[in-house]
């Protein structure tokens, strides 16, 4: 298959290799912030969408857990940057510039 779209124009083709256009879609302006979408292709995703419905009990949710010491040292070597100290956070300091007005 291959998309066409010719310039100045405000819809976009898709064709077989040999040419043959087999569906043609409209096109809105970039940043419009509109989906176009056929009636079909609404009753499609709509089909898709009712069958994954389930009445079974959802996922237990992950845990969210800090990475272990192997994981950074990893995503370090990765990213070519040292493994960083962990950050330690003094709610304490935010409580009294809470009090304070914003101050600290």
């Amino acid at each position: 298959m291959v998309c066409r779209w010719r310039l100045g124009t405000d819809r976009l083709d898709i064709a077989t290799a040999a040419g043959m256009t087999v569906a043609s879609h409209r096109l809105v302006p970039s940043g419009a912030g509109q989906i176009v979408r056929s009636p079909e292709h609404a009753a499609q995703l709509e089909n898709v969408v009712l069958g994954a419905l389930t009445t079974d009990r959802p996922c237990s949710t992950k845990t969210n857990r800090p990475p272990s010491s192997a994981a950074l040292d990893l995503a370090a070597r990765i990213s070519g940057h040292a493994a960083a100290d962990a950050v330690v956070v003094d709610l304490a300091a935010y409580q009294a510039a809470a009090d304070h007005g914003g101050g600290a």
